[in-house]
């Protein structure tokens, strides 16, 4: 059975781009490091608590590549550590950001998991975002991105590390217009 997203663990392309938006633009000693954190987990879809277990050794960022060594997490049973290639623009952000670090057994973003919910909460008060939403929004966000993009189950499994494809069929929903331009494109016979 297909479980529904539904509209409070995902933020819409409005909500994500202001979300965004001000952690890019904050003034702040910490706004390199948030900025990633955060575009990590909106783009590349990882878990937060994959994010707050990088390490500098596990990005490697050249002209000529660019990805990251995650270490996969799933309670519910293995699943593969995963070398993710970034997307241009994020490894940039991310770039610039492990440019400051010097240690290669240093986190990367070395707070915990309530220390980084407050910092969530925190810059989507600022960005007008409902109370509602949580962390792990910003990766269901990924999730129905991709979705809207390629309809491809399988590749939604593979970028967010789903042992099991029920997982991501959360971000499969039919929306009522759809199913009208399914009729359209069928034709009919009478």
């Amino acid at each position: 059975m297909f479980r529904r997203m539904t509209r409070e663990r995902y933020l819409s392309d409005d909500e994500l781009q202001r979300f965004m938006d001000y952690a890019r633009t904050r003034r702040h000693v910490h706004q390199p490091r948030d900025y990633a954190f955060f575009a990590l987990i909106a783009n590349v879809g990882l878990r937060p608590s994959e994010a707050r277990a990088l390490r500098l050794r596990d990005v490697h960022i050249t002209e000529r590549s660019r990805w990251i060594y995650v270490r996969r997490d799933k309670r519910n049973g293995p699943t593969p550590n995963t070398e993710l290639e970034l997307p241009p623009l994020i490894a940039a952000i991310v770039g610039a950001y492990v440019q400051t670090l010097t240690e290669p057994e240093q986190r990367l973003f070395p707070f915990t998991k309530r220390q980084s919910g407050r910092l969530f909460h925190y810059y989507g008060e600022k960005a007008g975002i409902a109370k509602t939403f949580r962390l792990y929004s910003l990766r269901h966000t990924c999730g129905m991105r991709i979705y809207r993009q390629t309809r491809d189950v399988r590749l939604i499994q593979a970028i967010l590390g789903h042992s099991r494809l029920k997982a991501s069929t959360a971000y499969v929903h039919v929306a009522p217009q759809r199913i009208g331009e399914a009729y359209r494109d069928l034709g009919t016979v009478a």
